[in-house]
């Protein structure tokens, strides 16, 4: 296992220590964790922009420090992402790991594409579900991407029978989170992303169960007999895989699960001492996964940085507007790792409309909306709220329109809303209620 891995998953293992508020699981929280959380805890959803600037403000002590720059650029990436600020969250998350694929064989790229051939990702997967029971995907933490693509799942899946979603990221109890019907700031760390906290909330609306999944703490924290790092990640991973099955397999064989996890949680084997938590959910519950990784055939800020399929299906003309997954002449799904992943799926280099990522949209479920309101001389943070929801709701859109810019749109499907203009203080410079058809 490579250090940059190790590090990334002992960086996920501490997870619920990037929650909104400041960690409980230690007495003294590195800077940038209590600094990302402070504002939440007298601003409320007020906070986001005022946590992504005091950051910020901090960046050249946190690049100097060999101790924390990793962990600093991580969580700065991850709250960029929260604000709508993409491109940011990209380069920050390719500045913490600068990781550099294994370049294909040569021929590698030449024979991917005469022996496949391109299909959209969306009817692939769900065609490949429909005799399935489990199917899992994956995110990058630090961008709301993949979140975007799974919330296009939710509908064609609740259609094939598809009644639970498991997420890792909840804290709060499962059951108080179902009857309310949407998230809140203290649900968990990642669902505190609008496009993530809407996946919740659309999940409950169309008739999902939500299971929170994340281990306890007794199995995240390492311990004194502990002869490595992977010990205690390990011990996560079967936690997790432990509470998916008995929330759903145990009780209710018939259950048809679709889990999002983290980075490489959903894989269904390693080959090596690291054994993740899809691996060992599929060994308790006997049912052989649909597992699909999203976050690998992505763009990265630098070229080098890109998968070597990824760049050949770029350059192949083949990512034009939609996700794809690659298939053979038998309709096979390909697998850079068919061991642990079914299939890959390759999502196009962002485009941007009024502002905002194009895949936002969310294939036609969000429309554009451009909010009136006056300049202003300072960053300030577009925000709405869906309408009766509480004030601790997770924002169902929002992003960051900096001084001098044209004004971004904020990203809304049908519905009645609050929106906001707020100040890094957490001031409401604005407030207007609208209604998106």
């Amino acid at each position: 296992m490579t250090r940059i891995l190790l590090l990334s998953l002992l960086l996920a293992a501490g997870a619920p220590a990037l929650d909104v508020r400041a960690s409980q699981n230690a007495s003294t929280p590195p800077w940038p964790m209590t600094v990302a959380s402070a504002p939440f805890d007298s601003l409320g959803s007020g906070g986001y922009l005022a946590s992504v600037l005091d950051l910020l403000d901090r960046e050249q002590e946190a690049l100097a420090s060999e101790e924390l720059k990793v962990l600093y650029l991580d969580v700065l990436g991850t709250r960029l992402a929260m604000v709508g600020e993409h491109e940011r969250a990209t380069r920050r998350g390719d500045e913490a790991y600068p990781r550099q694929h294994t370049p294909g064989s040569p021929g590698a790229a030449a024979a991917l594409l005469e022996s496949h051939r391109p299909t959209p990702a969306l009817n692939a997967i769900i065609e490949s579900a429909r005799d399935r029971q489990l199917v899992m995907v994956n995110e990058e933490h630090r961008s709301s991407l993949q979140r975007a693509f799974s919330n296009r799942l939710l509908v064609p899946l609740r259609q094939l029978g598809f009644t639970y979603l498991a997420v890792e990221t909840i804290h709060e109890d499962a059951a108080t989170l179902n009857q309310r019907g949407y998230p809140v700031l203290e649900t968990g760390s990642y669902s505190c992303d609008p496009a993530f906290g809407d996946l919740i909330r659309r999940a409950i609306s169309l008739g999902y169960t939500i299971v929170s999944y994340e281990a306890g703490r007794e199995d995240r924290t390492p311990r004194p007999q502990d002869t490595s790092p992977l010990d205690s990640i390990n011990r996560r991973e079967s936690g997790q895989a432990r509470n998916i099955f008995e929330r759903t397999f145990q009780k209710d064989p018939d259950a048809r699960v679709l889990v999002v996890g983290g980075r490489d949680h959903i894989a269904e084997s390693t080959g090596g001492q690291w054994k993740p938590m899809g691996g060992v959910l599929k060994e308790l519950s006997g049912i052989d996964p649909l597992t699909l990784n999203q976050f690998v055939m992505v763009e990265h800020s630098r070229r080098e940085l890109e998968h070597w399929a990824f760049r050949a299906v770029d350059d192949a003309g083949w990512l034009a507007d939609e996700p794809v997954v690659l298939i053979d002449d038998r309709n096979e799904l390909w697998s850079k790792s068919p061991d642990a992943i079914d299939a890959y799926v390759f999502h196009p280099r962002t485009t941007y409309v009024h502002g905002r990522p194009r895949w936002m949209s969310m294939g036609g479920l969000r429309s554009p909306h451009v909010v009136e309101s006056p300049p202003y001389d300072e960053p300030v943070l577009l925000q709405a709220l869906v309408a009766g929801e509480s004030v601790d709701a997770v924002p169902l859109d929002q992003t960051v329109w900096w001084p001098d810019t044209p004004k971004p749109a904020l990203l809304l499907r049908p519905e009645e809303y609050v929106v906001r203009v707020i100040d890094r203080r957490g001031r409401v410079l604005h407030r207007v209620e609208m209604r998106t058809d």
